[in-house]
């Protein structure tokens, strides 16, 4: 998929089961935003608004890049 999200505002948006595998998610506000069973793998969360409860709900963070800068393997 590989969309670019970056800084893209989605607080409170419901991203419930969605394919961002890949997806440029740099510095985007996803606080509140429903990531229940969003595929999120080698997705870049670098500098996003997001917690650590949002990012358990999802179904797959495998060779994502945390908001931290870490990558989650």
């Amino acid at each position: 998929v590989g969309v670019n999200l970056r800084g893209a505002i989605l607080n409170g948006a419901n991203l419930r089961a969605a394919n961002l595998r890949g997806a440029n998610l740099i510095e985007a506000d996803l606080s509140g935003a429903n990531l229940l069973d969003a595929d999120l793998s080698r997705a870049n969360l670098s500098r996003a608004e997001v917690n650590s409860v949002q990012l358990a709900q999802a179904r797959s963070l495998e060779g994502t890049t945390l908001p931290n800068g870490a990558r989650h393997d």
